[in-house]
């Protein structure tokens, strides 16, 4: 159990999957990894449900509330899961994540080589598709170390979100976000390819596993040799230039989004290199 303004959460039944370690492999491997539906809080390195009538009852005083003065931001990919958050704030963190639909976006691979080797996702125009995310409310603080996990002003943008749809009754206004300068991966026919780990409702594009995703990377940067999978992730990750290397070989095979639901918002922060 687990205690605010004096609400008592429970704790998830099968928190431990989705708290257990990943290796360094697999953080590229099994991304954008497990994330349970419905609302939770991260608090104390456990997980806790949360739902409609206990997120009421702590936010009874709107300025003094469990989400007061946080910013909320969507997850679209690893920052739903909360291994990743765990990973990115430790252990003492304190982070309340609620339910969210993105609408007339699908979550496609983005055209880069994340610091850990994942091909990761960014969002993208498909009218008429849905899809079931969540957003994490973040303190000031928080936000900043997002930022720079993010590898903001270079790797992605922070951003606005035009068609997010709570699905727990919360304050109104903006949802943030992220999206890849790079744009996507082309893959196939000027489209790009949905992550068949995050299920969409109307989805109109095909989709990939990490796996297939990595492999079209490598196609498209023309990356030519034997590696395995695991070789490719190991050495990429200790690599910086390797994959600067390659993520410059993907602009050709990038697509751009046109006249996207977001906006970008200018972002001045220092230590982002360190994720890059």
């Amino acid at each position: 159990m687990f205690s605010i303004s004096g609400i008592q959460l429970r704790e998830m039944s099968d928190a431990a999957s989705y708290l257990a370690p990943i290796s360094e492999v697999d953080r590229a491997y099994k991304y954008p990894y497990d994330a349970p539906e419905g609302g939770f809080v991260l608090a104390s390195g456990q997980l806790f449900n949360l739902e409609q009538a206990q997120l009421d009852q702590m936010d009874e005083d709107p300025h003094r509330g469990v989400l007061a003065g946080r910013t909320p931001v969507l997850s679209v990919g690893s920052n739903r899961a909360p291994v990743q958050l765990l990973r990115k704030f430790g252990p003492d963190s304190f982070l309340p994540v609620t339910p969210a639909r993105l609408h007339d976006c699908d979550i496609t691979h983005a055209a880069i080589l994340g610091y850990y080797a994942a091909v990761p996702c960014t969002a993208f125009p498909s009218p008429g598709t849905i899809v079931d995310l969540n957003v994490v409310w973040l303190d000031d603080c928080q936000l900043a170390q997002m930022h720079r996990t993010e590898g903001i002003n270079v790797a992605y943008d922070f951003v606005v979100m035009e068609t997010v749809e709570h699905q727990f009754a919360v304050r109104a206004g903006p949802v943030f976000g992220y999206a890849a300068r790079a744009g996507v991966l082309d893959c196939g026919d000027g489209e790009p390819a949905g992550l068949s780990a995050i299920p969409s409702h109307g989805r109109k594009f095909k989709t990939l596993t990490q796996a297939d995703a990595n492999a079209k990377l490598r196609e498209l940067a023309m990356v030519d040799d034997d590696r395995s999978i695991t070789q490719f992730i190991t050495e990429m990750q200790a690599d910086k230039s390797a994959r600067d290397a390659i993520i410059e070989r993907l602009r050709p095979h990038a697509i751009q989004a046109h006249k996207p639901p977001w906006q970008v918002q200018a972002v001045n922060i220092d230590g982002a290199d360190a994720y890059l």
